[in-house]
């Protein structure tokens, strides 16, 4: 099995990997934006590095690439309908005697999105673990906590304030 040290080494490495080379080609912002439009670039990579990572064959990586187009696709409609509930909730609710029949139903509209797509989340781990062998995949979610952790890194440095607490506390004389 794939040691944590080594997992949060390569994790490391291919942050340190992709990040840099993104503008180096010839350093034009214009370029770089188009080429991370709808994040392909970046999809590309991280396949590459996973698959190198896990030792994943040539066939491991077809099945993964064609299970996460098909999960693409089925999430972007989800995520279409549910950007169009939340649309129709906030319309509602800012009215000045707004219905609550119809705010019940947008809300209910709203959970059975977000079930589809943590049910869509549990289809796609469940097509994965039958493509990887056991320690692939063991690497394979030891990977996604490494990126989840880096995603939500440095949330915890920006504290909250309360409106009772001192603002600034290097002003003290």
């Amino acid at each position: 099995m794939l040691s944590k040290v080594k997992i949060a080494g390569l994790m490391m490495v291919l942050t340190a990997f992709c990040m840099p080379s993104v503008y180096a080609d010839n350093g034009d912002m214009k370029s770089a934006q188009g080429v991370h439009q709808d994040g392909d670039w970046h999809h590309a990579q991280r396949e590459r590095m996973t698959a190198q990572i896990l030792n994943l064959s040539e066939d491991q990586q077809k099945q993964l690439k064609e299970s996460h187009e098909k999960q693409k696709e089925a999430m972007k409609s989800i995520a279409e309908q549910l950007m169009a509930s939340k649309e129709a909730f906030d319309a509602e609710i800012v009215k000045a005697t707004p219905d609550m029949n119809k705010i019940n139903s947008i809300q209910s509209q709203i959970k059975a999105f977000l079930s589809q797509m943590a049910d869509s989340r549990l289809n796609k781990l469940l097509e994965i673990k039958k493509i990887m062998s056991p320690e692939q995949f063991a690497g394979y979610m030891a990977l996604e906590k490494e990126e989840d952790m880096m995603k939500h890194e440095g949330h915890d440095k920006f504290e909250h304030k309360h409106w009772g607490d001192k603002q600034d506390e290097g002003d003290k004389d």
